[in-house]
């Protein structure tokens, strides 16, 4: 047999499916990448601030000539007793692993992986025990396996002091026993790949305990509206797909125990949008000035700002419409790409555009979050930023309870609303930034200071463009809701 070269993370893609494994090796081109690029930057980011806490290692580089990569390592581990190395890189067998950092000395080998996320997960423990055991058959074994992954509760000082950003977790016992069963992983693997692609359903794998990039590709044929789509359904529609129902329009009265299940099933079957009584009143009564607020905010992985913490949801943006007595509406925003942090200056103007009456329009609770924590940040704004949260009014669940189109497919979002109230308004025609995502990896490019100033320009103008569409989406649905 053949021995095809296996990393470790196409070892880690065959546990979770083997079919996925297949197509990594022979057909990437059929993958959706999209999404990843962001993850991938992530894990560089944490990867970097982990070499600054232990100084003095070398990094392989080389990322795209291997055979230096194996040798510097191999120079690197045979002439010197104690030796930390980022990216070690060692093959054994044709298993391939970089390892993010390895600290051997004339006593002992410590290997530790880095992760991203903010906790040990299941998944990590097969990651680390084949790196350990490609070091191990390499010559160098383990004494001890670590984890590092980020603190959430660390909170950044400034002055590039990220000392506490990692918590190491010693895995040593629970990863060891699973070394003895990665030479069975690995001639499995090599017996899969020497043959056809296998044939295998789509099902959990599909999701757990990574999204697959191949989805798409696997995905039979679906119908307009698939028993997928049923809010908080997944367990209903594999019920239903084991009944034989794919197509929620053949879902018959009854089945449904669920009666918001049921309320989507009815309307997508008549396929009449339905408005209930009552939204008219609600609205109508409701006090002007009317305030339509919009937050964007960015989660850094590695704090770069004072006083925040990683993956701290911190508020960049907001757009705000203003709806007067007469109809007459206007325009407000903030946005500060300066890199600077922008907390308290967002805070201070939202004030002083919202003043003191008026109802504050939101969609989701997420923007009352946000003024609370900016209320907890800054206690000498806190009286009348808590006077604002006194003045919101969350149209979500307005929404959720009175209206749905079948055209949103089981979705209360505004994205999946507003092209059944307002088809005019899409954001799909804007030029660069389509969500909450995109913006903030935006803004994320934006103060790295990597743009072009044409560049920046031109992100800038698509985050302003992007939010204002979301508090004018608000207007035209409270529009359309008193009528």
């Amino acid at each position: 047999m053949v021995k095809t070269g296996l990393s470790k993370s196409r070892i880690l893609s065959g546990l979770q499916c083997q079919k996925r494994l297949y197509l990594e090796t022979y057909s990437k081109e059929l993958a959706d990448e999209s999404g990843s690029e962001y993850a991938f930057a992530v894990g560089n980011q944490i990867g970097e601030i982990a070499r600054t806490l232990h100084p003095g290692g070398k990094l392989i580089e080389h990322d795209n000539a291997l055979g230096l990569a194996l040798e510097e390592t191999q120079v690197l581990l045979s002439d010197s007793d104690d030796v930390t190395i980022f990216e070690a890189t060692i093959q054994h067998e044709g298993v391939l692993i970089r390892a993010d950092i390895l600290i051997k000395t004339n006593e002992s080998v410590e290997f530790i992986e880095v992760k991203a996320a903010t906790s040990v997960k299941p998944q990590y423990l097969p990651d680390c025990a084949v790196q350990a055991w490609v070091l191990a058959q390499a010559g160098y074994p383990c004494n001890t396996i670590k984890l590092a992954h980020v603190d959430n509760t660390f909170v950044y000082k400034g002055d590039g002091d990220y000392r506490g950003l990692l918590n190491y977790v010693d895995v040593t016992e629970k990863a060891n026993p699973l070394l003895q069963q990665i030479p069975q992983w690995v001639a499995q693997m090599r017996e899969l790949l020497a043959g056809e692609e296998p044939d295998i359903e789509m099902g959990a794998q599909c999701t757990t305990p990574y999204q697959c990039p191949f989805v798409n590709y696997c995905q039979p044929p679906q119908p307009d509206f698939p028993v997928t789509l049923l809010p908080h359904g997944s367990k209903v529609a594999t019920e239903l797909k084991a009944e034989g129902y794919e197509d929620l329009c053949n879902v018959p009265e009854g089945r449904l125990n669920n009666a918001n299940h049921e309320r989507v099933r009815r309307i997508t079957v008549s396929g009449k949008p339905e408005l209930l009584p009552g939204t008219a009143e609600i609205l109508k009564a409701l006090p002007y000035p009317r305030y339509y607020l919009d937050f964007e905010t960015v989660a850094f992985a590695v704090p770069v700002w004072t006083g925040t913490r990683p993956y701290e949801a911190l508020p960049f943006q907001w757009s705000c419409h203003i709806e007067h007595a007469d109809g007459s509406l206007e325009h407000e925003e903030f946005l500060d790409t300066s890199g600077v942090a922008p907390m308290r200056a967002l805070a201070e103007k939202m004030i002083t555009t919202l003043g003191e009456e008026g109802i504050v329009f939101m969609y989701s609770s997420f923007e009352r979050r946000i003024i609370r924590e900016l209320a907890a940040r800054f206690p000498d704004l806190s009286a009348e930023l808590e006077s604002i949260v006194d003045r919101l009014f969350d149209l979500l669940p307005l929404v959720r309870k009175h209206y749905y189109h079948p055209d949103m497919k089981g979705s209360w979002s505004i994205k999946a609303v507003l092209p059944t109230v307002a088809p005019d308004l899409n954001y799909e025609e804007l030029d660069k930034i389509h969500d909450g995502m995109a913006a903030s990896s935006a803004f994320m490019e934006i103060v790295s200071g990597n743009m072009s100033v044409e560049d920046k320009a031109r992100t800038t103008q698509s985050l302003l463009e992007y939010c204002k569409l979301d508090t004018l989406a608000m207007v035209r649905l409270v529009e359309f809701l008193q009528k």
